[in-house]
C-alpha cells in the first residue's frame, strides 16, 4: 500500500477523527527532499518559532509536509526528541521543570525520565519532515514514524491487528514529554507504542481529554492495516448476570 492508501484505509476502517501524520528524520540538510518547504514559509513571519508538538498538531489539521530544524524550536523537549540536541544546559531547565506543581520532583527524576525514552544523540539529525501520511511517498518522503490520534477503543483494534499473527505485545510509555516518548523510543526499539502523553504535548497537539497517541514504525504499519479486516471486534462472552460482592 502507498502512504495515501494506508491513511485512507485507517480513517475509513477505524473512523478516525484525524488522518494519521508521519515523521521523517533527516541527518543532513543536504538530504532534505526536493520541494519540501521550511516551517513557517507561508506565515509571512521572519524566522518563526513554535513547539514541535504544535507543528504536529498543525499537520493533524492538514498542514505540511514541511521541514523543521533546531532554529524553529521553542521547546527543549521537542528539540531533543527530534535529535537536534538541547536548546540549553539541562541544569537551566530546573527553574521551570522541577518542583511542586511542575513536571518532576528532582533533577534525578528528570534525567531518569529522559533516559527511559532511549534519546537520540545531540545533533543526530539536522531536520525533521512532518506532514499528513497521505502526502508522503515511498521515495524521498518515506516516513520513519507514523502518529495516530485515536480513542482507546480504536487504539485497541489497531494494536490487536499488529499482534494478530505474531502475538507480539505492545508496551505503552508514559511519564515524560509526549514528543520524546514517541520519537527515539519507536525508532530505536523498532516497535510501536502508545502513550497518554503529557499536559504540554497534548495541548500542542490539541488532543481531546479522551484521546491517546499511537506511534508506529512506518515499516510495521502495512501489516497492521492488512490485518484490520481479520480481527475480532465484538465479544462472544455471554453476560447473563453480574455478581457484586458486598
Amino acid at each position: 500500500m502507498t502512504p495515501e492508501q494506508l491513511s485512507r484505509t485507517l480513517v475509513e476502517s477505524e473512523g478516525l477523527a484525524y488522518a494519521p501524520i508521519a515523521v521523517k528524520f533527516v541527518k543532513s540538510l543536504d538530504g532534505l527532499p526536493e520541494g519540501v518547504r521550511e516551517f513557517g514559509a507561508s506565515s509571512g513571519e521572519e524566522k518563526p518559532k513554535s513547539f514541535l508538538c504544535a507543528m504536529w498538531g498543525d499537520c493533524l489539521r492538514g498542514a505540511g509536509p514541511f521541514y523543521t530544524t533546531k532554529a524553529h524550536q521553542l521547546c527543549g523537549g521537542g528539540a531533543i526528541s527530534a535529535g537536534f540536541g538541547t536548546l540549553l544546559p539541562l541544569e537551566m531547565a530546573e527553574k521551570f521543570m522541577i518542583g511542586d506543581g511542575k513536571l518532576f520532583g528532582s533533577m534525578q527524576a528528570l534525567r531518569c525520565s529522559m533516559e527511559a525514552t532511549m534519546p537520540f544523540e545531540d545533533g543526530e539529525f539536522a531536520a525533521q519532515v512532518v506532514g499528513p501520511l497521505a502526502r508522503m511517498d515511498e521515495g524521498a518522503l518515506r516516513p520513519d514514524v507514523v502518529l495516530i490520534v485515536c480513542k482507546p477503543y480504536q487504539g485497541q483494534d489497531l494494536m490487536r491487528a499488529y499482534g494478530f499473527e505474531t502475538g507480539e505485545m505492545i508496551h505503552g510509555i508514559a511519564g515524560g514529554s509526549t514528543c520524546e516518548m514517541v520519537s527515539s523510543y519507536v525508532v530505536k526499539s523498532g516497535r510501536p507504542t502508545f502513550t497518554l502523553g503529557d499536559t504540554g504535548g497534548n495541548a500542542g497537539l490539541a488532543m481531546e481529554p479522551d484521546d491517546l497517541l499511537l506511534a508506529f514504525p512506518y515499516d510495521k504499519l502495512e501489516g497492521t492495516v492488512a490485518n484490520l479486516p481479520r480481527i475480532c471486534r465484538t465479544s462472544t462472552m455471554h453476560r447473563h448476570r453480574i455478581v457484586r460482592e458486598q
